[in-house]
């Protein structure tokens, strides 16, 4: 009971590190309005894949005011040219924008993370901190099945290992399928499938696998050219093995990102989680604190660091849900096409 305790709370862990990686598997270069997605497996915000669009601009501004063209007077030499000779006036030719790369419809994701914990466990008489090392690769593919419909689907493995409770150790897999469509411009929906699975090293045994239905909805504001707020609600149904683990989760988060520079980005994200388990007497509520602070070295390549607070109350006595992490992650996105 208690190695289901202490992996469950671990992965609580990663999926809070994976909340980071939002920020940084966008292309610096790209709008506000471009992200392209992010682990399924250990993102705790849901992921937003939208693409470049036309954005009207207002009446009187200059984007949408036309250059003035100087205007000819009936005497001018071009209205004369039978004395002066022809004279024409050569446009001056426009700039073009470099295009904008293509999004990738299939993606191998590849991150690396090491951070310390000040409670792998999760149960109050057993508080013990370690440091956790994850490696794990996602292949993504998200292609568009309409013009505000998107297939996200992905495979991840992954593994977890502590630096002095080897017996802790575990390796996970995880199978996403989900629908991603767009509602207005700033809102989106999600609707998929997730499945998880979670084995110990040191017994070679299953400890857990779950199967959820996810539904999510998202709003996306652009406060200003560098800083944006991400809001969003999240159903999930899971049904586990073992059955004591099956649950109804309701969550509430946001995130407050902003473009320090082109390359460097910072976010601030808070989640307010309540599950309530079917198969025992349990309720828990749950909120999640983080600082993340994202350096893209390339376009594909990035190395962050973050610091995440844990905490809430649950009506399983032994339960203590108190944990406070901080670690640095490193992360390659490899377009296949």
């Amino acid at each position: 009971m208690y190695r289901y305790s202490i992996t469950l709370n671990s992965l609580v862990l990663l999926l809070l590190w994976g909340w980071s990686q939002n920020l940084v598997l966008a292309n610096p270069h790209e709008s506000i309005n471009q992200t392209v997605p992010v682990d399924q497996a250990l993102n705790l915000a849901p992921t937003i894949i939208t693409e470049n669009k036309n954005i009207p601009t207002l009446p009187d501004s200059p984007a949408n005011s036309p250059i003035p063209q100087p205007t000819e007077p009936e005497n001018s030499p071009e209205a004369d040219d039978s004395d002066l000779g022809e004279i024409k006036i050569i446009p001056t030719p426009k700039l073009k924008q470099p295009p904008q790369p293509p999004q990738p419809d299939v993606q191998l994701l590849l991150r690396s993370s090491g951070f310390s914990s000040s409670n792998i466990t999760g149960v109050d008489f057993l508080q013990r901190s370690d440091t956790v090392f994850i490696n794990s690769a996602t292949l993504l593919a998200t292609p568009k099945l309409g013009a505000e419909t998107r297939l996200i689907a992905g495979v991840s493995g992954g593994l977890a290992r502590f630096a002095t409770k080897d017996e802790y150790n575990y390796n996970y897999l995880n199978f996403n399928a989900a629908i991603q469509q767009r509602i207005t411009p700033k809102v989106y929906g999600q609707l998929g499938w997730v499945q998880d699975r979670l084995y110990s090293v040191s017994s070679d045994k299953r400890l857990l696998l779950d199967d959820s239905v996810r539904f999510i909805i998202a709003r996306q504001d652009s406060l200003s050219s560098q800083l944006r707020l991400d809001s969003y609600y999240e159903l999930r149904a899971s049904f586990s093995t073992p059955k004591t683990q099956s649950r109804i989760a309701n969550s509430l988060g946001t995130r407050l990102k902003y473009d320090l520079t082109p390359k460097l980005q910072g976010a601030l994200d808070y989640r307010l989680t309540f599950k309530d388990y079917t198969e025992q007497e349990r309720f828990d509520t749950q909120h999640q604190v983080g600082l993340d602070l994202v350096y893209n070295i390339n376009q594909d390549l990035f190395i962050g660091s973050s610091a995440s607070y844990l905490f809430g109350s649950s009506s399983q006595s032994f339960t203590n849900m108190d944990n406070f992490s901080v670690g640095i992650n490193l992360g390659l996105n490899l377009p296949l096409f």
